[in-house]
This record gives C-alpha cells, sequence and structure tokens, in this order.
C-alpha cells in the first residue's frame, strides 16, 4: 500500500528513526493493516532491565487467567479505564499489563455530545470550538482479543469465550461495550474493533482492540479527527479546526483512493458512503481523483533521485495537493517531503517552514516524542547542517542555492 511506499522515502530522507520501543505508535483503521510500527521483543527486554518481574508475571491489579481454551485464557483488570478484558495468551496478557496508562484517559468536560445523526445513527457532535491539536480523548480498550482465536475458535467455543469476557467487565464496561453497534459479541467486534499489535510484527501479537466511545466517531473520507494507538491506548486529536455543532469523524479505510473504491470498501460496514467528498459532483469527484493520481505520480518522482524532473518546488505543489484535498490527516508526510526536497536543492528558508510545519502535523498524527517529529525539528533548526543539504542541486554538491534563511 502508499503507506510502505512512504516508509522507504523517509527511511531514504532520514527522517524515519527507529520506532521507540516504549511507545511504538500504531496508526490503524478498523479490521484493517495497513502499516504498523508497534511494540516489539524490544519492549519486553526493556521492562525486563528496568524490573525483571515485570517481564515474567502480570502487573499485580490484573486478575489471575481464568477460562483457558488451548492457550488462550481471560485475563481482566476492573482498574484500568472502566475496565479491560484480555482474550490472549499469557505472555500476550504479560506484555499489555505492563504497558503505562496515561492518566489523561478521563476528562472532567468533553468537548462534545453524542446524538443522533440523520442518516447515520449515532454520532459525536462538537460543543465548542476545537482547535487544530487538541487532544479529544484518550482511552484504554474495554476488551482486547487476540486475532488467532478470533477467527480460528471453534464457534461455540469462541461465543461462550466471548460470553464470560464480557461478564468479566465492571457494570459501566460492559454497558458501553454492549451498546456498540451489532447483533452478538462476534459481531460488535468484527463491526468496531482496530486492528492493532502488541509485539511488533510478530503474529501472534495481533489483537483486536475495542473502545467502545471510539466507535461512536463515524466516517468521513476526509475526516477532521486523526487518531493513533500507542501500546494500546487509542488517542483522538483534531486534525484541524472544528466547528460548534460539527460532527467528529474519522476514517474507516485508506484515503488515497477514488471515490468508486472508497464507496465499494466502506460497504463491508453496511453504508454507501455520502460524506461531504463522496457526495460531490460527478465532475468534481473526477477532478478529486486525478488530484490523487497526481498525488501519486509527485511521491514516485521525488522518491527516484535520478528522476531530473524534480524540481525545488516539487514537494510544495505536492503539499498544496494535500491541502486542496482536504487530507488534513496526512499532512505530516506531505509537509516532510516538502523540507527534504527544499533542503536537497539548498534552500534553506522553505526548508526551515515546512520543516516546521512537518513536525506539528506529525506531533499531531504519530505524538509529540515520535521519530519523525524529533527528525523534522531537526532539520528546521539548522537546514545546513542536515544530510541532505544541497545533494539534489544541480552543480558543487552540498553548497546549495541557500535562498532564504
Amino acid at each position: 500500500m502508499r503507506f510502505a511506499t512512504l516508509n522507504v522515502f523517509l527511511v531514504l530522507s532520514g527522517a524515519l528513526a527507529r520506532a521507540d520501543a516504549l511507545a511504538g505508535i500504531c496508526p490503524s483503521s478498523p479490521l484493517q493493516v495497513a502499516y504498523q510500527i508497534c511494540v516489539n521483543s524490544e519492549y519486553v527486554r526493556a521492562v525486563s532491565e528496568k524490573n525483571p518481574r515485570d517481564a515474567t508475571t502480570l502487573e499485580l491489579s490484573w486478575n489471575k487467567p481464568e477460562h483457558c481454551v488451548n492457550d488462550t485464557c481471560i485475563f481482566s483488570n476492573e482498574r484500568v479505564g472502566d475496565g479491560i478484558v484480555l482474550l490472549t495468551t499469557e505472555r500476550n496478557a504479560i506484555i499489555a499489563s505492563n504497558f503505562p496508562i496515561s492518566a489523561q484517559t478521563k476528562a472532567n468536560v468533553l468537548p462534545f455530545h453524542v446524538a443522533e445523526v440523520p442518516g447515520k445513527g449515532v454520532g459525536i457532535i462538537a460543543d465548542r470550538k476545537i482547535r487544530t491539536g487538541e487532544i479529544i480523548l484518550i482511552r484504554t480498550p474495554t476488551m482486547m482479543i487476540q486475532t488467532a482465536p478470533h477467527v480460528g475458535l471453534e464457534l461455540g467455543t469462541r461465543d461462550m469465550l466471548y460470553d464470560l469476557a464480557v461478564q468479566k467487565l465492571p457494570s459501566k464496561g460492559r454497558e458501553l461495550f454492549m451498546g456498540q453497534m451489532g447483533k452478538d459479541v462476534y459481531d460488535k467486534i468484527e463491526t468496531n474493533c482496530f486492528q492493532l499489535y502488541i509485539d511488533g510484527a510478530n503474529e501472534s501479537g495481533s489483537h483486536l482492540g475495542c473502545y467502545p466511545e471510539i466507535s461512536r466517531f463515524n466516517h468521513d473520507c476526509r475526516p477532521n479527527v486523526h487518531y493513533r494507538i500507542s501500546n494500546m491506548t487509542h488517542t483522538t486529536v483534531a486534525a484541524r479546526d472544528i466547528a460548534p455543532g460539527e460532527e467528529l469523524s474519522i476514517s474507516y479505510i485508506e484515503l488515497m483512493l477514488p471515490r468508486d473504491e472508497r464507496r465499494a470498501r466502506l460497504r463491508k460496514w453496511g453504508f454507501e458512503c455520502a460524506c461531504s467528498h463522496c457526495g460531490v459532483s460527478d465532475a468534481q469527484a473526477a477532478a478529486s481523483d486525478a488530484r490523487l493520481r497526481r498525488i501519486e505520480e509527485l511521491e514516485g518522482v521525488l522518491e527516484d533521485f535520478n528522476e531530473t524532473a524534480v524540481a525545488a518546488d516539487t514537494g510544495a505543489r505536492l503539499a498544496a495537493l494535500y491541502e486542496q484535498e482536504r487530507l488534513h490527516v496526512h499532512l505530516g508526510r506531505a509537509y516532510t517531503r516538502a523540507a527534504l526536497n527544499f533542503a536537497l536543492f539548498g534552500e534553506a528558508g522553505r526548508a526551515r517552514a515546512y520543516a516546521r510545519a512537518a513536525a506539528e502535523a506529525l506531533e499531531r498524527e504519530a505524538g509529540p516524542d515520535s521519530a519523525d517529529a524529533r527528525a523534522m525539528r531537526v532539520l528546521a533548526d539548522d537546514p545546513r547542517k542536515h544530510w541532505t543539504w544541497g545533494k539534489r542541486r544541480k552543480g558543487s554538491p552540498g553548497k546549495g542555492t541557500d535562498k532564504g534563511q
């Protein structure tokens, strides 16, 4: 997918540092795996070095495993969020039980209310202006299920385990979980939960995390809310300014697709997308699809260091297309390309400006301590000291044109 292409470019340009083992960011979509940079085995080693007990046992507030079927057991903790239940192996439960839990999981006053939205059912409506970058919700999962037993257990056994797991939740957590869309527990998981990994790319670490309050966010192909999953904590952030009375939305699918393909993918959620971007005229949709194709073309030439068609402002033209397409949740990667390309052509002023914009966007998208955001702050501090400086400019390598300060 396109995310993998972006990672190649960022590695080449030096903007993608190693994932932070203790705060692995997992940009995820419900029941979809685009790309994952998540907690891996380094996390277990790091915990072990800090406290050997933590790497081999459940954190003390967790209940011991119950109702085991083969290696899959129920683990529960009433003290995390509104309660949490894991259906997984003991090894995965140990990793998850030692994840740091944000102290901000509960806010006194939320900036929105839940209401009926015509044609959509329940949705989330802003009560006041929510500014770009404002954190809206931080939530731990109410239930987290290892993917392998979810798809592999015999149906009767699976459903029995799910019923037992739900009963382990405190009343509020149980009410939130059962209030999600879906005719039974399995269907609620399939419809509402998010794919995440708690052990890097290890398939045994693949889980479905259920965040009932997040499931109330409806889909939009040009969403105003970005979300990320760090360890198992789900954070939603305003991707742009949101006006009072405006619905808050996330995306359920990859956004860099033409309208027909987006709608086809969304039908598995049981609706025909009529968001503001899909509901435009056929001529407007065709123009949007053409811009998406042009984005793909520009990203391709920017990645090719032998491409002679690249000019200093090629990255800026790419960023302008992202803005025109209202791809607010992906501006970090577009601004990053623009910043790096200006540095490659030795233009300090514009490299610095786009690097600052990229750092701000990446902080929203991946968190303030993300490797990508740090890399862009380094570039913004002094483009001339960055390894990319002047390397794409024709003439004397490394000297740059030094346009702007």
